[in-house]
């Protein structure tokens, strides 16, 4: 059975509580302790058990991290056996990923040149191209499944794990740059 001071990346609760009002401070001492001692661990133990892709199962353990840090800071987070509570973070973070990761993802659908263009004025087809080369990636791939797709908002929303709401103003936000890329004197 492993003792206390391994449950918590090797701290006893003394130097815990030491470490932790120093991140508070600044000093992120705890931060890479606990991501030296556990990273890989966690890694290789999210790769193995959920048979999560490297990348996927990285980045999911580097958000954990990162919100396991920012709970330490607000108070959120007390010595217990906090191996098993950032393993836990890594997994859950990880089981999100992979569920938008498996959701219709945007990059699946077709390019821009694949899908029909209303017939319009050849120099209005022309700004409006100009304009859409110039748009972010992420507003392009919304405003496609949105326009060209005819996909419904809340079903993009489903897919890519967000609010409706919020992806009706990021849709509007989408809508706004590309009517000003459009208008905008070179």
């Amino acid at each position: 059975m492993a003792n206390v001071d391994d449950k918590n990346f090797g701290l006893s609760e003394e130097a815990f509580s030491d470490l932790k009002d120093k991140l508070i401070e600044g000093d992120e001492q705890l931060f890479e302790h606990v991501f030296l001692r556990h990273f890989d661990v966690c890694l290789a133990y999210v790769v193995r058990e959920d048979k999560a892709p490297e990348h996927l199962a990285y980045d999911a353990v580097m958000d954990a991290l990162l919100t396991f840090r920012q709970k330490i800071m607000t108070g959120k987070i007390t010595y217990g056996n906090l191996r098993y509570l950032l393993t836990r973070m890594a997994r859950q973070h990880y089981y999100r990923r992979a569920n938008k990761e498996s959701a219709t993802n945007f990059e699946t659908l077709p390019e821009l040149s694949e899908v029909p263009v209303l017939q319009l004025d050849p120099s209005a087809t022309e700004l409006l191209q100009r304009g859409w080369a110039r748009l972010s990636d992420k507003c392009q791939q919304l405003l496609r499944a949105f326009y060209f797709l005819n996909q419904e908002l809340k079903t993009i929303a489903q897919a890519t794990g967000r609010k409706p709401e919020a992806l009706r103003k990021q849709k509007q936000r989408c809508v706004d740059q590309l009517r000003g890329l459009v208008t905008e004197k070179e």
